[in-house]
């Protein structure tokens, strides 16, 4: 039968419309004998062969056949007969074949899913559910597999909307959720139910299937219940905060009566606890009423519990070991977590000036050029006495600072105005600046610092006599002499500092009619609350010193009675006022403290260069003296070796640890000076490395 003439059949046998698509399209067939039948297939000439038999495909069909592929045949069986024939195959989604596929399922159990889904299956189809592996296998025609699993994905979804949260009284939540999940067969369903757990409130999160919720509350309730000799043991390392500081905090807070109550209603032995949880018959428990006033914590409970809380603090490690039931655990970790943060610090920038009282009555007038910004003042007649005057344009004449003065502060820029105020104080003659002190410490930890000396005082003296020998003696006692400052800062809301100052300036008076040693002390304590950046200026502590000068002509004044003609003794008394400039800045991370120990860095570098590019009178080391590295290159650990580029000669183990020599013409003599700068530098060089 030829292709042309396919398209027309009228009342013929099956078996003669198969063998006409096999010829065509090439296909084997094998035909069950219980396929029979007649065919009247009206098609129009020149189909090819694909839709040949694809026609083959439809009219099977129709009458009850189906055509399922084997190792390279076409098995034509009748339809119910179709499962026992198929095998697992990839076709294509046009297919018209009765194929077999494996559908994995997600969200849901398969075996739940083969009641909704088998009104879908062709009556000769076939659907089972593998509770396993969570799969399901389908026979069915293509086109039909495509509508069943289009309806799987509606029907497969999880069920993430639902969950409770339960709270865990005796044990740790992280071991009951382990302990659930290895109980529970590996999910059926996928993902229907999922067990997670909260350590900081010691609770467990179920979501998921109702049903199996209801179930693992059940096993939850059988689980959670108080062990006789309960008790956990934790090491917590501290990442800020010191052990030893935090121990009497954690100690006190654990012996709070209610937390006890609380611990012993929970988690002590049933001789000495409060009734054990009831079962209500559905999986849940009801505890005990925890301990109230109609309920008081008694003496035998405090003791138990008091043995079974231990905190110790491990210096070494900065850890802190603890012992105790789960709920007070529990609780102390919470603590633990909010005490152990990174603190602020605070930067303290000090000036110490003495300015004579002529000066200082004239600084009303250079104080004043602050522009628009205000000032707060105490016991001052004029405005905020600084040292800007020079900044900027100069304001009309103000009041002058009165010398009584003891405090004022102001406000303006934090980084130019500090320096321009060192420079204004270092370049008058009238004034000397005794230190300029930088302290850094925490918030709310004491800082000091101390300039100065010891000095001895005698506090008593003594005889011991014997009967020929007499031996006296005096008890001494040293005491600090000099400058002192101590801070204690404090960070407030709104980044406003609170200052405890106790500032001291004490000296040691010449000799004159006192036995014993004689001190002058200047001293101011205050407590004020000045802005981040801003200044507080202290002052107002006048010393009167007096001083002899005697001028004699040499030779001629030392002539006893006659040198009287030939010398003078001038008296002088002059009066000092001691003024103290503070500015605190907040230090909250690395980088800011990294930029202001760049900028001191850069400071000490900066006054280096200048000495270095002034002419040296000194014929030790002429041309030469020590500076400090670039601060990029101090912070790469990659100092700048022979600074001034001085042609050196090492030895050849010194040579890796210098600069190479500058190259020297061969016709070159070096002179006397270069030499003996090489042998300076040499020598500079092995004082810094050690070797002397």
């Amino acid at each position: 039968m030829s292709e042309q003439s396919f398209g027309n059949f009228q009342n013929v046998e099956l078996e003669k419309v198969i063998e006409a698509v096999a010829k065509i399209s090439g296909h084997n067939f094998v035909v069950d004998p219980r396929v029979k039948g007649k065919v009247t297939l009206i098609a129009p000439e020149g189909m090819n062969p694909q839709e040949l038999y694809q026609t083959l495909l439809s009219i099977l069909n129709v009458h009850g056949y189906v055509a399922v592929e084997s190792g390279g045949v076409t098995k034509i069986v009748p339809a119910n007969l179709a499962k026992d024939q198929l095998s697992y195959r990839n076709y294509k989604e046009t297919s018209e074949d009765w194929v077999t596929e494996v559908l994995d399922v997600q969200h849901v159990e398969a075996t739940k899913l083969v009641a909704v889904l088998r009104p879908l299956v062709a009556r000769e189809g076939h659907l089972v559910g593998l509770a396993e592996s969570n799969r399901l296998i389908i026979t069915d025609t293509v086109a039909n597999i495509r509508r069943i699993k289009s309806v799987l994905r509606k029907v497969d979804i999880d069920n993430y909307g639902q969950f409770e949260v339960i709270q865990v009284e005796h044990a740790p939540a992280e071991d009951l959720a382990k302990t659930l999940k290895g109980l529970i067969p590996k999910n059926k369903g996928g993902t229907d139910v999922t067990i997670s757990f909260d350590e900081r409130s010691n609770r467990i999160i179920l979501t998921g299937d109702e049903q199996k919720r209801i179930m693992l509350r059940a096993l939850l309730a059988e689980l959670d219940v108080p062990m006789a000799s309960e008790g956990r043991v934790q090491v917590i390392y501290l990442r800020y905060a010191k052990a030893a500081d935090l121990v009497p905090v954690l100690q006190k807070i654990s012996s709070n009566q209610s937390l006890a109550q609380a611990a012993v209603a929970n988690d002590t032995p049933a001789d000495v606890a409060p009734a054990a949880p009831a079962d209500n018959g559905v999986g849940e428990s009801k505890s005990a009423a925890p301990a109230t006033s109609a309920n008081p914590l008694t003496l035998a409970n405090q003791k138990q519990l008091k043995e079974q809380i231990s905190i110790e603090a491990d210096e070494r490690m900065n850890a802190l070991v603890i012992s105790a039931p789960t709920p007070i655990l529990t609780a102390l970790k919470e603590v633990i977590r909010q005490l152990d943060i990174r603190r602020a610090q605070v930067l303290i920038e000090a000036i110490f000036v003495e300015i004579s009282e002529d000066r200082a009555a004239n600084l009303g007038v250079e104080w004043g050029a602050l522009g628009d910004k205000g000032a707060g003042l105490i016991n001052f007649s004029g405005t905020l006495p600084t040292i800007l005057g020079n900044i900027g344009n100069p304001l009309a004449q103000v009041g002058a600072l009165s010398t009584g003065a003891n405090f004022a502060v102001g406000d303006y820029d934090s980084n130019s105005g500090w320096g321009a105020l060192l420079q204004a104080l270092h370049s008058d003659s009238a004034s000397n600046i005794l230190a300029t002190p930088s302290l850094l410490t925490l918030d709310n930890e004491e800082a000091e610092i101390l300039v100065g000396r010891e000095v001895p005082f005698q506090t008593g003296s003594y005889t011991s006599t014997t009967t020929s020998v007499s031996n006296p003696f005096s008890t001494i006692e040293r005491k600090n002499v000099g400058l002192s400052l101590v801070v204690k800062p404090q960070i407030n809301e709104g980044d406003e500092i609170y200052l405890e100052i106790d500032q001291e300036v004490s000296d040691v008076l010449p000799k004159g009619e006192a036995v014993d040693i004689q001190t002058t002390k200047r001293q101011i304590k205050t407590r004020v609350i000045v802005g981040d950046g801003n200044v507080v200026v202290l002052g107002g502590l006048i010393n009167e010193k007096e001083t002899q000068v005697d001028s004699k002509v040499p030779g001629l004044g030392d002539i006893p009675g006659l040198g009287a003609l030939f010398s003078s003794t001038k008296n002088t008394r002059e009066k000092v006022n001691l003024m103290v400039f503070l500015r605190p800045v907040i230090v909250r991370d690395n980088l800011k403290s990294d930029f202001y120990s760049q900028q001191k860095y850069k400071y000490i570098n900066e006054q280096q260069q200048r000495l270095l590019d002034q002419p040296q009178k000194s014929w030790v080391t002429p041309g030469l003296r020590p500076k400090l590295p670039d601060y990029q290159q101090w912070q790469n650990n990659t100092p700048e070796k022979n600074p001034q580029n001085i042609p050196l000669k090492s030895d050849q183990n010194r040579a890796q640890q210098v600069s190479a020599p500058t190259p020297v013409a061969e016709d070159k003599v070096e002179t006397a000076d270069e030499i003996k700068a090489q042998s300076a530098y040499e020598a500079y060089e092995a004082i810094a490395n050690g070797d002397y």
